[in-house]
């Protein structure tokens, strides 16, 4: 039990040890970074803060060694190199980024040189260079080619000097030394290197693909939401429109009904009195007939409107089927408020490729946006024509009002800009439209070389009309 008790003890006090030595690794390996930096940079730092600690600690590891094996100096090249490489994360923290990769790949190398020049080759310390050939391609950008070529260029150069013998000069070992121990820890000391260099590469390399890929999936999220910001515009402007359109939409339907209402109260009154006859019977129910198809169309354009098109696909539409529905829907208004609605003769054989909806919803925010901007003036009028031209068909929405600021029409397109007053526009009709047809692979522009208010929607005319 005291056993179990002792390790238990052993156990709790390495925890917290451990978990200050991970803390204080991953301070010092953000030495240096700011929120400011590049993705890139900061790779670069952390890579020469994590590398400065891994040589810092290899210098620290050898003091043992070279205390037995190597010459008394070494020992103190050790501890003078161990605080050297501790510098560097405090170099980046001071804000010399590139001195701080500089000057660890340069003292990496003079080390190593050192080493070579008073053990001799025979001590395989020259192998070192390898290792160190390879640490430019984790501390630089691959576009930072001139750093990259002299950092591999002159290990490269300090190992043909090392093993070519031209530093034998130098050479200095103490008695007792044994050249092969010695090659056994420099080979060991490269691979450690070699490893440690690719696995942070190779873990940066993941952290910045687990970024990018948290990137990608944040601007999805983003788009999702904005798409559905879009269609709840496109619904609101719909429902606005819908609801501008509901009293006038009673009033067309009441209309009809009670001249049908009229008709049949007649029909009955001529029964009663025994005066009816079969020419008045048919014309009554004509007239009631013509007046129910009124109410059919109406009713029509209406369940058309309101339906979902965003699915449906681009088909061949007539233009002059798609106008007429969409006055429909709004005439009355016109009436009311004496505004002359001109509607130019279109061929019924003029067809584009469309979504029906979509398009009466932009003539229907057109419309709605001319009956406001004539409402206050005296010639009140608004117009409609379509055209073709070769591949496209243009529908112009024209009226007489006092027209758009010049230095307001680079921006009336904008969404929840409006020019009209608080609580008589949303400032998404226009936006909405124009997001309809660039959907539709066309366009809604404002036509500035009009002398009236003009808005053009150019939509593709459909290929079976143009064959």
């Amino acid at each position: 039990m005291r056993a179990l008790a002792r390790g238990t003890k052993s156990e709790w006090m390495s925890r917290p040890l451990a978990g200050s030595a991970v803390a204080l690794f991953r301070a010092l390996a953000n030495q240096g970074v700011t929120a400011a930096l590049p993705d890139a940079l900061k790779k670069r730092i952390r890579m020469t803060n994590v590398l400065s600690v891994f040589g810092a600690f290899l210098m620290a590891a050898s003091v043992p060694f070279d205390a037995v094996e190597a010459p008394r100096w070494m020992v103190i090249e050790d501890i003078l190199g161990t605080f050297a490489y501790l510098g560097f994360p405090l170099l980046n923290r001071a804000g010399h980024l590139r001195l701080s990769r500089l000057l660890c790949l340069v003292v990496s190398d003079l080390i190593v040189l050192g080493n070579v020049a008073m053990l001799g080759p025979a001590s395989g310390t020259q192998m070192v260079f390898f290792a160190l050939a390879v640490a430019p391609f984790a501390l630089y950008e691959l576009r930072d080619r001139l750093a990259i070529g002299l950092g591999v260029a002159f290990p490269v150069v300090c190992f043909i000097a090392g093993s070519g013998g031209w530093l034998a000069r130098f050479q200095h070992t103490p008695p007792g030394f044994h050249a092969g121990t010695y090659y056994a820890y420099s080979a060991a000391v490269t691979l450690a290197i070699l490893i440690f260099c690719v696995y942070r590469t190779s873990h940066a390399n993941r952290v910045a693909e687990e970024a990018l890929r948290e990137d990608i999936a944040r601007r999805e999220r983003a788009e999702r939401e904005l798409e559905t910001h879009r269609m709840s515009a496109l619904h609101a402007a719909k429902m606005a429109a819908l609801g501008e359109m509901s009293g006038n939409i009673a009033h067309e339907v009441n209309n009809p009904v009670a001249a049908i209402l009229l008709r049949a109260q007649r029909l009955r009154m001529l029964g009663e009195e025994g005066r009816l006859d079969a020419a008045k019977v048919a014309k009554a129910a004509g007239e009631i007939e013509g007046t129910a198809h009124r109410i059919a169309r109406i009713v029509d354009a209406l369940r058309s409107f309101a339906r979902d098109g965003r699915n449906s696909p681009l088909q061949p539409e007539s233009v002059s089927a798609i106008i007429r529905e969409t006055v429909d829907l709004c005439a009355q208004r016109f009436v009311q408020r004496a505004i002359e609605l001109r509607v130019d003769d279109v061929s019924d054989d003029l067809r584009i490729d469309c979504r029906r909806v979509q398009v009466s919803q932009i003539l229907l925010n057109l419309l709605a946006n001319a009956h406001d901007a004539v409402e206050p003036v005296a010639n009140r009028w608004v117009r409609i024509e379509a055209s073709a031209r070769d591949s496209e068909v243009a529908i112009a929405v024209s009226d007489s009002g006092a027209g758009v600021p010049a230095e307001l029409q680079s921006r009336i397109m904008e969404p929840f800009f409006t020019t009209k007053g608080i609580g008589k526009g949303t400032g998404l009709g226009l936006s909405v439209s124009k997001g309809l047809a660039e959907g539709l692979g066309g366009r809604l522009e404002f036509d500035a070389s009009s002398p009236a208010t003009r808005f053009i929607l150019t939509l593709r005319r459909a290929e079976e009309v143009r064959r």
